[in-house]
């Protein structure tokens, strides 16, 4: 295991777990995908990883990981209007994932890794007058720079917006 590079050393530990953005995406509640990419390569269900450490009772934590060269992205999937996300559970799933993924990368060495957390959101439908959206958007962060700042600044970005705002950032995402 390579303890320098940041792919293979989670793809290690992770390798059990690998998945698609689209099934880790999946809403039970609305039985729906918030995402359909299944193309994107390194991507692990974060969740299927906490249930097979065995904790009781799991904790709280974001659906997966994807991991770039340099760059780790930590995902929670939220199939809901930003107002209607419960902010508590998200700053419960972000503290608690932090804290276990803190505790993955413990033996990790390098220092050239950026480390973000990503909020997806159910894209927002344009209004047709007034667009208030670009407000609503930089008041609903759910506090996690302020917690990520408590926790040391573990993440170097703290990202909270629509599926939209993602496939217009990464290109290759190819979710619909």
């Amino acid at each position: 295991m390579n303890k320098y590079s940041l792919r293979q050393y989670l793809a290690q530990k992770l390798r059990p777990h690998l998945s698609t953005f689209k099934a880790t995406s999946f809403d039970d509640a609305n039985n729906a995908y918030l995402c359909s990419d299944e193309a994107t390569e390194e991507v692990y269900n974060f969740d299927a990883y906490i249930r097979a450490l065995g904790a009781d009772p799991i904790p709280a934590s974001p659906d997966a990981i994807h991991i770039g060269s340099k760059d780790l992205y930590f995902v929670e999937f939220k199939n809901q209007r930003p107002a209607d996300v419960d902010k508590a559970q998200m700053q419960r799933k972000f503290e608690a994932g932090t804290g276990i993924l803190k505790d993955l990368l413990k033996d990790f060495s390098a220092k050239d890794c950026r480390y973000h957390f990503c909020v997806v959101m159910k894209a927002q439908p344009k209004p047709r007058f007034m667009d208030f959206r670009h407000i609503a958007q930089s008041t609903v962060r759910f506090e996690l720079d302020a917690l990520n700042q408590r926790l040391g600044g573990f993440y170097d970005h703290v990202v909270t917006e629509s599926i939209d705002f993602y496939v217009d950032q990464f290109k290759a995402l190819q979710c619909a």
